[in-house]
């Protein structure tokens, strides 16, 4: 793979933009936050900003390897038009790109991790495309970390659901409430395969 600049500045309009979209954006998701056992608005807001200024900042990287990669998504949908569709994806391939992200103040809390919707094996709650029985080759997951209030950044990973599978990666939450219902990959277990972080 081309070697990515894997540190990165948040722009002022980026980080206006993703605020913006959060804030229009968080009446639609709430519902679901609080089938999760979520119900702080303030964080919910900070979550769908965080997740959109890394999918920015992924696809301003990814782009110049994949020409043809989608650009973020920034239609606000219904409840019941929501869809487990992976955040980025290549117009001319079946490759599909999920962005994952996790701020600093998280990161302080709970281990430098990332968290995925397992819905306990729920279909209506789980992220089909990640727990699918349909796993291939194609389907790629990128770790990012931010620090909002410094405004900056890292890509940690880019690597394959199914090499995530295969190494037993998806590990139980740490916060009680969360297990059954989530799952994490640590960068602690990343750390471990150095050399395969880079996938795409």
């Amino acid at each position: 793979m081309t070697t990515l600049n894997s540190n990165f500045i948040i722009s002022k309009d980026i980080f206006d933009k993703c605020s913006q979209f959060a804030k229009d954006s968080v009446s639609t998701s709430s519902d679901k936050y609080a089938r999760r056992n979520q119900f702080d608005i303030g964080k919910i807001i900070k979550d769908i900003r965080n997740g959109k200024i890394a999918e920015e900042v992924v696809y301003n990287q990814v782009v110049s390897v994949i020409p043809g990669l989608t650009p973020p998504d920034y239609n606000i949908y219904d409840k019941k038009d929501k869809s487990w569709a992976p955040d980025l994806k290549d117009s001319t391939s079946d490759l599909r790109l999920a962005v994952k992200s996790q701020d600093i103040e998280s990161e302080q809390c709970y281990e430098r991790s990332w968290v995925f919707q397992f819905g306990n094996g729920k279909k209506y709650d789980c992220d089909t495309g990640i727990f699918g029985e349909n796993l291939d080759n194609n389907h790629y997951v990128s770790f990012v970390s931010l620090n909002v209030p410094k405004k900056t950044g890292i890509i940690r990973a880019i690597v394959k659901v199914k090499w995530l599978h295969e190494n037993k990666l998806f590990k139980e939450m740490k916060k009680q409430s969360l297990r059954g219902n989530k799952v994490a990959v640590y960068y602690e277990d990343l750390e471990r395969f150095n050399d395969q972080l880079w996938q795409l």
